[in-house]
């Protein structure tokens, strides 16, 4: 198994997975993530609840830009960075398989919004 990526590398050519310790609960468009691990409650707003549904870890960011942005008429490089910034932030607290979160152990929030 390759080693973790650090989430600040995370870029349009990254295909994301969640991490299989991560269960997620559906709520009227917005997604819980329970992050076992850690124990710790993620809330996701409408538009990262469909990103992180998307995430199968064969589809690339900039394949899923290319979807949505065709899909809904934006622009392809406005919705790769928003995509590349929300999997970053993901990844960043450990939610994504093979993204490493930051070693600093200072924040104990109880979980977080997570959206664009």
């Amino acid at each position: 198994m390759p080693e973790p990526i650090n989430a600040t590398t995370v870029d349009r050519t990254f295909a994301p997975r969640g991490a299989d310790f991560v269960h997620t609960v559906v709520l009227d468009g917005e997604g819980v993530l329970l992050d076992e691990q850690a124990n710790k409650l993620h809330l996701l707003n409408h538009t990262a609840t469909l990103l992180w549904q998307l995430y199968d870890g064969v589809t690339t960011l900039d394949e899923l830009a290319n979807d949505i942005s065709e899909e809904l008429s934006f622009d392809h490089e406005t919705v790769v960075a928003d995509l590349v910034a929300i999997t970053r932030h993901l990844g960043a607290e450990g939610l994504i398989d093979g993204v490493a979160p930051p070693s600093d152990d200072g924040d104990d929030d109880a979980g977080d919004e997570v959206g664009a």
